[in-house]
């Protein structure tokens, strides 16, 4: 009789990988004042980000600020997020968050060569209409989607994302930490955008892109809205 598959196999496999975590910068202030600014920008991207997994950059904190990583961490969660990991550079806030149950973020390796050009796979082509609640990640590649996309889906990509019909919902370009990601939309009607990590809901689009054809680009720390050739 056959043996199944995977008692020839190891049973476990650790793999170091990059996935799209959402990254949550924490300020050195009080619990209630992060409460305030986290309430105000979950407010302006119509639930996207729940259940979401998060890093926590914990490196702006001192060591006085370790017995608040907690509160921050449970205020997180109430708020839907998943916190799952963090970066620090104090020893005690450290601490403090490997006491609220996150782990360590794995450092990548240094790169060899910063100038090789970055390698990429064909194109993720989507040939339907993405639904809300859809999410769609293009792993070392940039997203194609022909048709439009509806309110509550993601697009997710290390490379540039298009959309040929209207993008509503989310899209975030450059996963891998790519700059020169960019996000066109034939028709920009989006809750929230992002590059590189740097997001932008839509209560802080600059006037006058709604409905209309677009491109965004990341240039001086900043999104840029452009119009499409």
């Amino acid at each position: 009789m056959p043996r199944p598959a995977a008692s020839t196999d190891t049973p476990l496999r650790l793999r170091g990988k990059v996935h799209p975590f959402l990254t949550v910068e924490i300020a050195d202030v009080a619990v209630q004042e992060l409460d305030k600014a986290l309430t105000a920008r979950l407010a302006s991207t119509a639930g996207l980000f729940r259940h979401t997994p998060a890093i926590l950059d914990l490196t702006a904190l001192p060591a006085s600020s370790a017995p608040r990583v907690a509160d921050a961490v449970a205020l997180l969660r109430q708020r839907g997020l998943v916190p799952a990991a963090f970066k620090a550079h104090s020893a005690e806030v450290e601490q403090a968050a490997l006491a609220s149950g996150l782990g360590r973020v794995m450092e990548a390796e240094p790169r060899q060569n910063l100038s090789a050009e970055r390698i990429r796979r064909p194109p993720v082509i989507v040939s339907e209409p993405v639904r809300s609640g859809q999410r769609i990640y293009a792993a070392e590649a940039d997203l194609i989607v022909l048709h439009s996309v509806s309110p509550g889906a993601q697009l997710l990509a290390d490379g540039c994302i298009h959309v040929y019909g209207t993008l509503r919902g989310s899209a975030s370009a450059g996963l891998g930490d790519d700059a020169s990601a960019r996000i066109f939309a034939k028709i920009f009607d989006a809750e929230l955008v992002s590059i590189a990590g740097l997001y932008l809901g839509a209560d802080d689009f600059p006037a006058g892109w709604a409905k209309r054809p677009a491109q965004i680009s990341l240039a001086d720390g900043a999104l840029r809205f452009g119009p499409l050739p």
